[in-house]
């Protein structure tokens, strides 16, 4: 093809467009491009913060978010944690209660304390949290990729398409503006790894009182992260042996411990029982593990309690329930892995389905839907440094893992898929540069010719 030719010369014109636009991309620090994603990512939270209002209603992905504002209101006229419209029969209103998160209500109440009892505030003031997200999942990519043969630029580049990722992502949009606990817990958990990450690679003193911060945060947010962290530490004390110092340790777990034992004196004080946080886990497990639900999961089961419990206290539920479930599990393990593997479909669901809702069928299929097959093939690529991303791997796994054997929900795989979100950024960045190497290619080669 020569010189001369006009469609040479429109793809020469195109693919030196495209090679400049990177270059320059390249060329920055990538500050700009950070600022703008993040601002874009604001807004759209607030936006939805705006769409969602100053009511609260039940609907089918966030129905909790009523009764986490009903334990609010209840905080801020002195009744304590307690539901005035409790979610299960066997709480009784206006009793004190465990069954929630006890540091989310309490966001919620501070709020409320400071701007009225005005759901669209706790909204706003939300959103403006999860808008850190985008940024908090930069600098784990920034921190996994920061060690060479990664080229430094190329490093930044991933980050900022992991970046745009996460602040266009229809969940996490979603969620950061409804009054659950999902918007600042997925906020909570980047911090965490963030400093696992900094932990592993040079572990001071402050870094693990503040990883102690973070994960006393998470589980007051939601128990069921109290596995993940042990994990975490492992993972840390494994990638820093013979840097760790105990005492310093020893810190984290007293910063944990004020952050955890003050909940645990007043359940005490207020069960006549140990009851660690909250007492959510014995029923869960027991209702996901039901022998009535054979090998199949149901989405949302729904069991009675047993006739012989009617009427006990929430930490007696809490401990029997669980034995129970465990019981069960004994009895057949065969059930119990059929079981659990039947979850994953449900858990990673990315197509519409009838009994849906419109809006949970688009922000599963434009999120999700969309994203996992660059997930899968980043996982892929990914493998050939899997150290380097060990920590992701094994947060994803135990996340998972963690979920398919009691209570699987979509908004539940939120912490899997910001851990995913830095494979699909790669899988990204990977194709483009495949893309833009064969182009040059063909250009390489329409000149000889």
């Amino acid at each position: 093809m020569s010189e001369q030719d006009p469609r040479f010369r429109y793809v020469r014109t195109v693919s030196s467009r495209i090679r400049t636009d990177a270059n320059t991309l390249l060329a920055t620090q990538g500050t700009c491009w950070l600022v703008l994603i993040l601002a874009f990512g604001t807004l759209l939270r607030l936006v939805a913060a705006v769409y969602l209002g100053d009511r609260v209603e039940p609907t089918p992905a966030a129905y909790d978010q009523v009764y986490f504002h009903d334990v609010a209101l209840n905080l801020l006229t002195g009744r304590g944690f307690s539901y005035s419209r409790p979610p299960w029969s066997f709480i009784q209103p206006g009793e004190p209660t465990a069954f929630t998160s006890f540091l989310y209500p309490l966001f919620l109440a501070s709020n409320y304390l400071v701007f009225g009892p005005h759901p669209l505030a706790a909204r706003i003031t939300q959103a403006l949290i999860g808008s850190l997200l985008p940024w908090l999942i930069y600098g784990i990519v920034r921190r996994i990729l920061r060690q060479p043969p990664v080229v430094e630029k190329q490093s930044q580049v991933v980050a900022l398409v992991a970046a745009g990722i996460t602040a266009f992502y229809a969940y996490f949009i979603y969620f950061s503006a409804t009054l659950m606990t999902d918007g600042p817990y997925l906020v909570t958990l980047a911090w965490v790894l963030i400093l696992t990450l900094d932990l592993a690679d040079q572990p001071t003193r402050w870094r693990w009182a503040m990883w102690g911060l973070a994960v006393g945060l998470a589980i007051l947010l939601r128990q069921v992260v109290l596995p993940v962290a042990g994990l975490l530490f492992v993972y840390i004390v494994w990638k820093a042996w013979r840097r760790v110092q105990w005492r310093h340790i020893l810190v984290a777990a007293g910063v944990i411990a004020a952050l955890i034992l003050p909940w645990t004196v007043r359940n005490y004080l207020v069960f006549h029982r140990f009851l660690l946080l909250n007492s959510q886990a014995g029923q869960v497990f027991w209702t996901a593990n039901h022998p009535d639900l054979g090998t199949q999961w149901e989405y949302a089961p729904m069991f009675p309690i047993p006739a012989d419990l009617q009427g006990a206290d929430e930490v007696t539920l809490n401990d029997e329930l669980m034995r129970r479930g465990l019981q069960v599990v004994v009895e057949n393990p065969g059930r119990f892995v059929q079981l659990s593997l039947s979850r994953l479909e449900m858990f990673f669901l990315f197509y519409p389905l009838p009994e849906s809702s419109l809006f949970s069928n688009i922000a599963r299929t434009f999120s999700f839907g969309i994203c996992l097959p660059f997930m899968a093939v980043g996982l892929v690529l990914s493998w050939q440094e899997w150290r380097r991303w060990l920590l992701l791997y094994l947060f994803i796994v135990a996340y998972t893992l963690i979920h398919i054997v009691s209570w699987v929900q979509i908004r539940y795989r939120m912490p899997i898929d910001m851990a995913l979100i830095p494979f699909a950024a790669l899988t990204v960045v990977t194709l483009t540069n495949y893309v833009m190497q064969r182009v040059k290619r063909t250009e390489n080669r329409w000149i000889k010719a």
